[in-house]
C-alpha cells in the first residue's frame, strides 16, 4: 500500500516538473529533503506523528526548507502533510529518482571491487555496461577487500558476479562433487 501511495505523489510531481522542466532541480531538492529527514531520525517522526497537527508540521517544513528549495516543492510538501502523508516522503524521493531515470534513460551501477578503480577503469566499465544495457550508465565504486579480486556489479536488478570469491566457491563446489 505504501509503494502504491508513494507511486502516486512521486508521478504526480514528476508530471509538474517535466511540465516545469525542471526535473534536475526537483530531485536535488527533493533529496536534499529526503537526505535530511533520514539523517536526522527525529524530524522524519515528527512528519509520522499523528499527535502534531498539520498546520505545525508545515510550519516545521517550512522553517527548515524553505530557503532550499522551490515555491512548487513546497506546495508539494503540503500536500503531503495535508493527506497525512509525511510518512512517505523518503520512498516518494526514490520512486521519483526512478521515474527520471527511466525517462533520461539512465540507469545507477554499484561495482564492487577489491581495490579502487582508477578513473579510466570506471569510465570503461560505465561504457560497456552502457553499450550492453542500453542506456547511460552512472557507475559508482565500493571497495570491499573480502572478494579477493575481479568485480560485482549491481545494476537495478540485474547482477554480473565476475569476483574471485565467486569462482573459488564455484571450484570448491566442484570439487567437493568429484569428491563424493
Amino acid at each position: 500500500m505504501a509503494e502504491l501511495i508513494a507511486k502516486r505523489y512521486s508521478n504526480a510531481l514528476f508530471e509538474v516538473a517535466l511540465e516545469m522542466d525542471n526535473l534536475d532541480q526537483t530531485g536535488e531538492e527533493l533529496s536534499f529533503i529526503t537526505g535530511s529527514l533520514e539523517e536526522h531520525e527525529d524530524l522524519f517522526k515528527a512528519l509520522k506523528s499523528p499527535l502534531i497537527k498539520s498546520d505545525e508540521k508545515k510550519e516545521m517544513l517550512k522553517a527548515i526548507f524553505q530557503e532550499h528549495v522551490s515555491k512548487e516543492l513546497m506546495n508539494f510538501l503540503s500536500i503531503i502533510i495535508d493527506k497525512h502523508r509525511g510518512g512517505e516522503l523518503v520512498e516518494i524521493g526514490r520512486e521519483y529518482k526512478k521515474l527520471v531515470a527511466l525517462h533520461q534513460n539512465t540507469i545507477e551501477a554499484v561495482a564492487t571491487t577489491a581495490v579502487e578503480m582508477s578513473q579510466e577503469q570506471m569510465d570503461a566499465l560505465s561504457k560497456k555496461l552502457s553499450e550492453t544495457s542500453g542506456k547511460t550508465v552512472t557507475l559508482q565504486n565500493l571497495v570491499d577487500p573480502t572478494i579477493i579480486g575481479g568485480v560485482f556489479v549491481k545494476m537495478g536488478d540485474k547482477i554480473i558476479d565476475g569476483t574471485m570469491k565467486r569462482r573459488l566457491t564455484e571450484i570448491e563446489e566442484q570439487l567437493k562433487e568429484i569428491i563424493i
